[in-house]
């Protein structure tokens, strides 16, 4: 016992604790805010928050909490202010990109360089800057085949007008895509085949989601 009160008393000499009359303590800090405020980092095998949570006022910022994979298991707090190059759990990326002569209308593999593997790209809206035809047919209305997908572990976009092109006369088409970025450790990806029947319609077996 006289080893133990030992250790603590000599911790309390090595670190600042504060005890305020209105009950609140603090650590490296003589104005403690709440019951416990530590200036500082602080480490603990587990965390429980009770309600009802605190909700942030209409002037104040808010920051996420991130935990790494195991082993490390460290949470560290994501803030756009202190972070601004680092990536959020859901990112919106505009790429314009220019066809070149020979394909006005055309992007076959544009390459993201974004980490297929970290992340999830989902393409939100799209615009093009040049009308489209078809000699052929003129009546019909052109449909966009615009995609992303992985490859080589990075992103590629895709797109085109699929049998049309635009005049000769034009300058080269602009493409503008709006990619959702989304971190893969806060979303899921499902790849589910389904079947319908003869006339159009059906039903998935079971709820991917639910």
């Amino acid at each position: 016992m006289i080893k133990i009160i030992s250790t603590v008393l000599l911790l309390g000499t090595m670190i600042p604790i504060h005890a305020q009359s209105a009950g609140n303590v603090g650590i490296n800090t003589s104005n403690p805010e709440k019951e416990l405020t530590v200036n500082g980092t602080m480490k603990t095998s587990g965390m429980t928050l009770k309600d009802p949570i605190e909700k942030l006022g209409p002037d104040e910022n808010y920051s996420f909490l991130i935990k790494s994979p195991a082993p490390d298991n460290k949470i560290t707090s994501y803030n756009d202010s202190f972070v601004p190059t680092s990536p959020a759990p859901i990112n919106l990326i505009q790429f314009k990109i220019t066809c070149n002569d020979d394909d006005k209308d055309w992007i076959d593999e544009y390459d993201t360089k974004i980490n297929s593997n970290k992340f999830l790209v989902v393409i939100a809206s799209h615009g093009f800057t040049q009308p489209v035809y078809t000699v052929t047919a003129p009546w019909i209305t052109p449909m966009p085949d615009i995609f992303a997908y992985s490859s080589n572990g990075t992103w590629k976009l895709r797109a085109d007008y699929v049998g049309f092109s635009t005049d000769d006369a034009l300058p080269k088409g602009v493409w503008t895509l709006n990619l959702l970025v989304f971190d893969r450790a806060y979303a899921k990806e499902f790849n589910s085949v389904q079947t319908v029947n003869t006339t159009g319609t059906g039903a998935a077996p079971a709820p991917l989601i639910q």
